[in-house]
């Protein structure tokens, strides 16, 4: 069995196209990930799954160079 890693990451991302577009942009960095956001959390939840370890940085690089703020969620 395949180990997943699962990493819930707070935004500052508020509105669904931009939203689209950062998933667009973290699945093609990383490849066979799980990307998706929760607006509706207070914390405006970005939640990443996959099936390698999950680079927080290189996410919250991604993120950052589009304008906005990913950090871990403890």
């Amino acid at each position: 069995m395949m180990k997943t890693s699962i990493e819930i990451f707070k935004t500052n991302v508020l509105n669904r196209p931009v939203a689209a577009k950062l998933v667009q942009c973290l699945e093609a960095l990383l490849l066979e990930a799980k990307v998706n956001f929760d607006l509706e959390d207070c914390d405006h939840i970005l939640r990443v799954e996959t099936p390698e370890t999950i680079d927080a940085t290189l996410v919250r690089n991604c993120i950052a160079h589009h304008g906005y703020k990913a950090e871990p969620l403890q």
